[in-house]
């Protein structure tokens, strides 16, 4: 890495370090993360994803049960290789950890901008209408990021992993592009879809490298935990976690933003099984559906879209197209609409799919797509500013229960499955 580098990726100018009013500058921010740190992580309570990190850290230690009871609240639904990893949190007092948390997602919002800034340098040499499109992209999607923050959460180090294991797809470095991929994979399982891609995207020694790489996130849980009490983590991972979603569980209070969720919410009354709370158990049904009839609307939608995604990486493979950030968006929305749960801090990769959306900005829209881009336009602002404290409480459980942002993402897919066929601007350079 060159000198300097490192301050780079958080944004720093260091062509400016030496003015001394710059300093001043860096120290106010640096105080106001480590304030913002301490506050947060002080005031974190049972809903804090740290603790359900801190638990399993410590669970892994001590060679205890990870999957005991994750319904409760806190509960524990990733990987055992993540909880191999969150030991580091079970060294501290939970708040302590929770503090670290908000510190290191405070350095990765700054990371992230700067890697989606790198990623699209490759499709632009317009240096300004990025550092344009990024600002507004950025203040768009602020949101998801502030809630990552309230709620300790791990999402951002998945986007990070994510967009760094592109930025090395587009400098044709595949090895450490696949270890970003499979170890985010591994911490939270919802990257996964860029595996499938990567499949599409590769050959022989890609696929040589993806299962070393996968073998190696399984392996080490096992050694360290030794082998019984490892196969017996990943069994009841399965059967706990991935199995229920498997035999038809769906979560649709109002906060859920997936295609599941906004489907069931408009034909099914919440059934309020899940200990979800008070606070989520919002009634949004517009009609009424048996509950099979429901499930194959689901089953269908979401068909659709996967078979649509997988048939469309088939065309890319054929015709030897290269990798354009609309494919990419693609890839981060299916994700989020085929996941089970979507809640809104899982959606900071939108960050990256509105800054693919406004990019498009630069070419004169006409016809169809000018009137589907301004309306996608004003179901964005409506989701940047929606929240209990901006909005209030009536309008946030309206645009969250009605599901703007899943229905957004739908249009958001298709809009850019046919752009994406439309503009040679988008290879990369």
């Amino acid at each position: 890495m060159n000198n300097g580098s490192w301050l780079r990726c958080l944004l720093v100018d260091i062509n400016k370090l030496r003015n001394r009013g710059y300093q001043l500058f860096l120290l106010f921010m640096f105080l106001i993360f480590v304030g913002l740190s301490i506050k947060i992580g002080s005031m974190i309570g049972p809903l804090g994803d740290i603790n359900a990190y801190w638990k399993a850290g410590w669970n892994f230690f001590h060679g205890n049960e990870l999957y005991l009871h994750i319904w409760d609240e806190g509960r524990f639904i990733y990987p055992p290789f993540s909880a191999m990893l969150f030991q580091f949190f079970a060294l501290f007092p939970v708040k302590v950890a929770a503090g670290i948390l908000v510190f290191i997602n405070l350095i990765l919002f700054l990371f992230s901008i700067y890697l989606v800034r790198s990623i699209f340098e490759f499709y632009c040499s317009d240096t300004k209408f990025i550092n344009k499109m990024l600002f507004f992209s950025t203040l768009l999607s602020f949101r998801f990021f502030w809630s990552c923050f309230q709620f300790t959460q791990m999402n951002e180090v998945i986007l990070v992993l994510c967009l760094q294991g592109i930025l090395f797809m587009l400098k044709k470095k595949e090895t450490p592009a696949i270890i970003c991929f499979v170890t985010a994979t591994f911490i939270k399982i919802i990257p996964v879809f860029f595996l499938i891609w990567l499949v599409f995207r590769g050959n022989l020694r890609t696929y040589l490298k993806i299962l070393i790489t996968i073998l190696l996130c399984l392996i080490i849980p096992l050694i360290w935990r030794g082998f019984y009490t490892g196969i017996m983590d990943l069994k009841n991972y399965y059967i706990e976690f991935l199995k229920p979603f498997q035999e038809g569980r769906v979560e649709y209070p109002f906060t859920n933003q997936s295609l599941s969720a906004a489907i069931y919410k408009l034909f099914r009354p919440l059934n309020d099984i899940q200990n979800l709370g008070d606070a989520h158990a919002q009634d949004f049904q517009l009609f009424y559906l048996p509950i099979d009839t429901v499930s194959k609307i689901y089953s269908f939608s979401a068909a659709l879209i996967f078979i649509t995604f997988i048939i469309y990486l088939f065309y890319l493979r054929f015709q030897k197209k290269e990798i354009t950030f609309l494919e990419i968006s693609m890839i981060l929305l299916v994700t989020h609409l085929l996941s089970s749960i979507t809640w809104d801090y899982h959606l900071v990769s939108l960050l990256f799919v509105y800054m693919s959306f406004l990019m498009l900005l630069k070419e004169k829209q006409n016809g169809i797509s000018k009137w589907i881009s301004y309306s996608l336009i004003v179901m964005m602002l409506f989701n940047a500013i929606v929240g209990k404290d901006t909005s209030g409480m009536f309008i946030y459980h309206i645009l969250e229960g009605y599901s703007l942002l899943t229905w957004m993402m739908v249009l958001l897919f298709f809009f850019f499955l046919w752009k994406n066929n439309t503009k040679e601007v988008l290879q990369s350079s």
